[in-house]
């Protein structure tokens, strides 16, 4: 090995040793973003979970609340009309039968969730209104409520038309008869007490029970998200050390076919083995990008730019390209456009889109460039790199996957080309790394990929 071959293989070594220390920070930072969206993934899922669980729970328990009451209007309603209420004590049946065996009893099942003593410990009052007016009052079943209150109550509602519901701890119901209206209220202190206190209670046992889960969660959640974060290093640390291995080998591989064509004279193959190595080395250049730029150590200089100047300059070269490949490329650049972004990136954009244009592009087609500005968007001024081009056949499917890496719609023909499936995933990692977007859409047989920044 020459003397400039050995330094540069230990200054490839010195690079990757230094990067080694960003990996790792970069790998622990990706380490603590997974556990998050672990934590407030789980976390939601039990959250709903108990939130439907703790609503249904209780509304079953109101529902019950309300049907009880129900039943106990419907009985006190019934009464109205010789059915007994149970104001008298009644003396024991000389059967020696229970009182739920009493035909005031058998009465009573017809209403549900009543029973014998449901007569005896059933507070009401009732209030008739006649022509608007209250007519008569009967609070002789309760102590809590006035004759005052309980008409002042029923006026009120009787005002807003209402005829059944709750006021207050009174579940109410209206019988009408002719032109009186009577307003029945049956007592729920109790009930609605034992609600409230459940509904309480059942919210505080869960609130508890989602801070032990968050607290298992969290304990486990390293142990969850350690094998996926392992395996992403282990994969960013592949894509980096391969490709700086593979560097060497290429240059050498190409020094020597310099020589070999001194010696024997230029060919095919050698021409090809040169296209070859220029091709690797393109691709393991773009995957050692894409590696940093997940790692987030890209290194792009942020700078006022001449937009306009950078993308005429980038794509200048590919008109004489665009030639060679039976096509013509058209260029539509704004005067004056200026953007916050690194030059060699924007250039890069370019040069990855129109070769990407001019290798897949109809043959006798227009290649069309255009560099516009658009309508403000956020109070920031934005910017549009837009490449349009003819083609034999959309790919079929979702035309975003174009920009995963190494998807290629059409195996054969990419590799006639020289295409890797890497260079979209670049444009994309990199306007999204100047805080833009790149897409993609198709309409008849063009396609278009819009870059914003």
């Amino acid at each position: 090995m020459s003397a400039s071959a050995w330094c540069k293989r230990m200054t490839e070594w010195f690079h990757a040793a230094s990067s080694s220390t960003g990996r790792a920070n970069s790998v622990d930072a990706l380490g603590r973003r997974l556990r998050r969206k672990f934590i407030l993934v789980a976390m939601g899922a039990v959250t709903v979970v108990l939130t439907l669980i703790i609503a249904g729970i209780n509304i079953v328990n109101y529902s019950h609340v309300c049907k009880m009451a129900d039943a106990r209007l419907d009985y006190i309603l019934a009464g109205k009309d010789g059915i007994d209420w149970g104001d008298e004590p009644k003396a024991e049946p000389a059967n020696g039968k229970d009182a739920g065996d009493s035909q005031a009893g058998v009465r009573i099942r017809h209403f549900e969730g009543m029973t014998a003593e449901s007569p005896f410990d059933t507070r009401y009052f009732t209030v008739t209104i006649d022509a608007g007016q209250v007519a008569d009052v009967n609070t002789a079943r309760i102590a809590a409520v006035g004759a005052k209150r309980a008409a002042s109550i029923a006026a009120r509602l009787h005002a807003k038309g209402w005829t059944s519901g709750f006021s207050g701890n009174y579940r109410y119901t209206t019988d009408v008869q002719d032109d009186e209206i009577t307003y029945v209220f049956v007592d729920c202190s109790r009930e609605l007490a034992s609600f409230h206190s459940f509904l309480s209670a059942s919210v505080t046992i869960s609130c508890i029970g989602w801070l032990a889960v968050l607290a298992i969660v969290a304990g486990a959640s390293g142990a969850v998200i350690r094998p996926m974060v392992e395996s992403y290093s282990k994969q960013k640390r592949f894509i980096t050390d391969a490709s700086h291995e593979i560097k060497t080998p290429l240059a050498v591989i190409d020094a020597a076919n310099e020589v070999q064509e001194i010696e024997s004279g230029e060919s095919e193959w050698t021409q090809s083995i040169h296209e070859q190595v220029a091709r690797l080395t393109a691709l393991t250049e773009r995957l050692v990008f894409l590696a940093r730029m997940d790692e987030g150590s890209a290194g792009f200089t942020m700078t006022s730019i001449d937009l306009s100047e950078a993308v005429d300059k980038a794509a200048a070269p590919f008109e004489s390209v665009a030639v060679s490949r039976g096509k013509r490329l058209s260029t539509s650049i704004a005067c004056g456009v200026r953007a916050h972004a690194d030059a060699a990136a924007v250039a890069q954009v370019v040069e990855l889109l129109l070769d990407n244009a001019t290798r897949y592009a109809s043959e006798g087609s227009v290649i069309e460039l255009i560099l516009r500005a658009v309508s403000r968007v956020q109070g920031k001024g934005a910017t549009e790199l837009v490449v349009s081009n003819a083609v034999d056949e959309l790919p079929e499917g979702d035309l975003d996957r174009l920009f995963d890496r190494f998807y290629r719609a059409d195996v054969s023909r990419s590799s006639k080309t020289g295409g890797s499936g890497v260079g979209l995933s670049v444009v994309r990692a990199i306007a999204e790394a100047h805080g833009g977007s790149a897409s993609v859409c198709g309409h008849g047989n063009q396609i278009t990929f819009t870059v914003r920044l």
